[in-house]
C-alpha cells in the first residue's frame, strides 16, 4: 500500500502547475498583474505632478505672504495716523471745553 500511495504524489515537494489549471486563470492573472504595474505607474505619475505644483505653490505662497505682510503694514501706519489724529481732536476739544468754562 505504501508503494501505491507514493505514486500519487508528486516527486518534488514544491510549486508545480499542471494541465488542471485553467487557461483563463493563468490569463486572469496576468491581467491583473499587468492592472496592477498600469496602476503603480499612475500613482507615480501623478506624483510627479503633485511634485512639480508644489513648488510652484511655495512661489505663489510666498507672494501672498509679503502681499499681506505689506498690506498689514500699510494699515498699521494708518491706525497710528487715525490715533495721532484723534489725539490732536480730543486736545482741541479739552481746550475748547476748557475756554468755555473760563467764561
Amino acid at each position: 500500500m505504501t508503494a501505491h500511495a507514493d505514486h500519487h504524489e508528486p516527486a518534488e515537494t514544491g510549486w508545480h502547475l499542471d494541465r488542471r489549471v485553467p487557461l483563463s486563470l493563468i490569463f486572469a492573472m496576468l491581467l491583473q498583474a499587468g492592472m496592477v504595474i498600469w496602476a503603480i505607474a499612475d500613482i507615480k505619475k501623478d506624483v510627479e505632478v503633485l511634485k512639480s505644483a508644489q513648488s510652484a505653490q511655495l512661489q505663489r505662497d510666498e507672494r501672498q505672504d509679503k502681499a499681506a505682510s505689506d498690506s498689514f503694514s500699510l494699515v498699521r501706519d494708518d491706525i497710528k495716523e487715525v490715533k495721532a489724529m484723534l489725539v490732536r481732536l480730543i486736545d482741541r476739544a479739552d481746550r475748547i471745553e476748557d475756554l468755555r468754562k473760563s467764561k
